[in-house]
């Protein structure tokens, strides 16, 4: 392993991620703003490898160090030219309370780093596609090789995404044979995060056992490991999302910016996430018309939640795909051809309730993690029935994501019940936790918790001033 090319990378990855954030201007703390500049900076790694291949630059160790300092260099620049810097607040100290919560992240995440480290690609859709095509660039210096001399019909795993691909490129060429590592700075920034978000919003005793409840998801936590392109889109879908509703509620047009920019990296992940982002334009016409914000303006804004994904669309399909892979792509035979018959839909939603949601195999999939917010709402929705906003738009959020994924099923029948769906529901499951981050029933345990917490720290002041007066009436007494 070369522990030297793995620093660069670390590096170069916050450094990207850093630039691009500044241009941004959002207001993160410490933490927020470590944690993304290296979420955002996984896709973007993918840049320089498809720049080398589509300038006919062999793609070898030094070229692929020279593009990536490069690309580092451009990214710094928004560094230098918002001289004011951010003053961050410093991240709380965990409490003696957390420490147990730690440790059980930790383990999961220390085993999911050695497993990327240890294990070698060996999911089936990598192995005849993405993985196979990043091996014989490694051998041959170009991604349009000799492996696409085989008979590779029976797939079509290489008309996918290159975001794999290139990832795998840069890590086998710079640190190790395997590559995958970059799937563990991914994992390990968006754990860390996803942390913080949950602190914000209650107490840190109940957000440590949120965390090792989503931590703990079997299938999920299998992907942290197993190089798809699933859990990668989970990550910026709900990223976006996030943001989308920080938006609708600070009214910050940097919050919009940046999140129509993260569902342009989901689109370009998955491109299928195209669907999802649209079926949120009603979400912010609905927020922006009760804020009477002018009707061109709220154009303009459901325009660009389009636009900019269809743009990432385009490049992801339309230019990189199609020069990277020299094998002509016809989708078309792969959409339903009976588009005005709705049964094949509903029978995918309700498959998806009673045999991946709610289902003996459900449980392997997914834990006890569905069945605990089932519960955790119906409390919410029969005793309290009192949300705030943000849980307002995480229930919508997972309402779009059970619906879309159905829709594609419908849409494409390629997209099976036991793969592509089980796989596509890994994005409602960080939009899940954060509506029980707003749960009412979950808020108002975590508001005794802090009340009884704060009720053994507080000073009896009373005391000391009722004692005052007494010194005083001495003292004249004295006098007297």
């Amino acid at each position: 392993m070369n522990f030297t090319g793995l620093l660069f990378l670390i590096i170069t990855h916050f450094i990207i991620g850093r630039g691009l954030l500044q241009l941004f201007r959002l207001q993160l703390d410490l933490l927020s703003t470590v944690c993304l500049s290296f979420i955002i900076s996984v896709p973007l790694m993918v840049l320089p490898v498809c720049v080398l291949q589509l300038m006919k630059i062999p793609i070898t160790e030094p070229s692929v160090y020279k593009a990536i300092s490069i690309f580092a260099g451009v990214c710094c620049v928004p560094l230098f030219l918002f001289i004011k810097r951010p003053v961050f607040k410093m991240p709380p100290l965990p409490k003696l309370y957390e420490l147990p919560a730690f440790a059980l992240v930790i383990f999961f995440l220390t085993l999911s780093v050695w497993r990327c480290y240890y294990m070698p690609a060996y999911a089936r859709d990598m192995l005849s596609g993405p993985e196979l095509i990043a091996e014989y660039t490694v051998r041959e210096h170009t991604m349009v090789n000799s492996v696409f001399n085989v008979d590779l019909h029976t797939s079509n795993n290489y008309f996918k995404s290159p975001y794999i691909t290139c990832l795998q490129i840069a890590y086998k060429l710079l640190v190790f044979p395997f590559g995958q590592l970059w799937l563990s700075i991914l994992s390990v920034s968006f754990i860390t995060w996803l942390y913080t978000l949950l602190r914000e919003r209650i107490h840190p005793l109940l957000a440590g056992l949120l965390l090792v409840l989503f931590i703990t998801v079997p299938e999920l936590f299998a992907y942290s490991f197993v190089i798809l392109y699933d859990y990668s889109n989970m990550v910026f879908f709900f990223s976006g999302f996030l943001f989308l509703a920080r938006y609708l509620q600070t009214d910050r047009i940097s919050d919009f910016a940046f999140s129509v920019f993260l569902f342009g990296l989901a689109t370009f992940i998955r491109t299928e996430s195209l669907i999802l982002i649209t079926m949120m334009a009603p979400l912010l016409i609905f927020n922006l018309y009760k804020k009477k914000v002018p009707a061109m303006t709220i154009a303009l804004r459901v325009a660009l939640l389009g636009i900019v994904p269809a743009i990432f669309y385009y490049i992801c399909i339309k230019v990189l795909v199609a020069h990277f892979v020299p094998i002509p792509m016809d989708v078309a035979h792969e959409i339903n051809q009976n588009l005005g018959d709705f049964s094949p839909l509903f029978k995918r939603l309700g498959d998806m309730l009673s045999l991946l949601i709610f289902s003996y195999a459900g449980t392997q999939f997914y834990g006890w993690y569905m069945f605990i917010f089932t519960a955790i709402f119906f409390i919410d929705l029969i005793f309290i029935r009192k949300y705030n906003k943000e849980a307002v738009f995480a229930l919508y959020g997972i309402a779009v994501v059970y619906f879309g994924i159905g829709f594609i099923g419908y849409l494409l029948p390629l997209a099976d019940l036991s793969n592509t769906t089980k796989r596509g529901l890994f994005k409602v499951i960080p939009i899940i936790i954060l509506y029980m981050a707003n749960s009412p029933v979950l808020l108002k345990l975590s508001n005794g918790i802090k009340k009884w917490e704060n009720s053994g720290t507080e000073e009896k002041t009373p005391t000391r001033a009722a004692a005052a007066p007494k010194v005083r009436v001495q003292q004249k007494q004295g006098k007297k």
